[in-house]
């Protein structure tokens, strides 16, 4: 199918991109053009794609996930999680990654999307993934708006057309990668997310 940069939303993005350089001025937003720019060199798949799995209903996996939950389109978060499903006998149709969490789990999927930013450009792999960016979109790439790999994989569901998303495993107070103040500001800003998107779709979480 062709493939063209996609926005979903300018509007909702120009509001989480603000924030998100608001709470986190030592993260690297200066080199996210350059990210994008590198990101639409990839040979990249379409975001459309996605539209193959059926997402009246996903069901969400975060890293601290515990329980199997229920769902039309299984979506794992990071590499990490979709080892964890693997090992209870789940597949994941689609991991939602930005490489840095077990990279090697996010084949694990029958789709990857892959998000390249200011952080990580240079070590993102080139592959038959859909590249996600967070400035506005060139080449084969998309803005799928969010911010961490969790939320993210939220908006996805919900620009995909998701009635309602069910959520194992999103757990604010117990960060599985790492426990530092840069992190705790993600998951803060990862939740606030969260509750703004549950005003436009069911949001659940177990």
């Amino acid at each position: 199918m062709p493939c063209r940069p996609v926005i979903f939303d300018p509007l909702e993005w120009t509001y989480v991109y603000t924030l998100a350089k608001r709470m986190l001025p030592e993260l690297s937003f200066d080199r996210d053009l350059e990210a994008t720019s590198a990101a639409a060199g990839f040979p990249g798949v379409s975001i459309e794609a996605l539209r193959d799995f059926d997402w009246c209903c996903p069901a969400i996996y975060m890293p601290p996930f515990e329980r199997l939950i229920s769902g039309s389109v299984t979506v794992a978060v990071e590499g990490y999680t979709a080892e964890k499903l693997a090992r209870r006998g789940v597949k994941p149709d689609v991991v939602v990654s930005d490489f840095d969490f077990s990279p090697q789990g996010v084949g694990l999927g029958r789709a990857a999307v892959v998000h390249v930013h200011g952080d990580n450009y240079w070590l993102v792999p080139r592959g038959p993934y859909i590249y996600t960016v967070q400035t506005w979109p060139l080449g084969c790439t998309a803005n799928i708006s969010g911010f961490t790999d969790g939320d993210r994989a939220a908006y996805l569901a919900y620009y995909m057309g998701a009635r309602e998303i069910a959520i194992s495993g999103f757990n604010p107070e117990a960060p599985v990668k790492r426990d530092d103040l840069v992190k705790r500001k993600k998951l803060a800003l990862a939740s606030h997310l969260l509750n703004r998107l549950s005003q436009r779709v069911a949001v659940s979480f177990v």
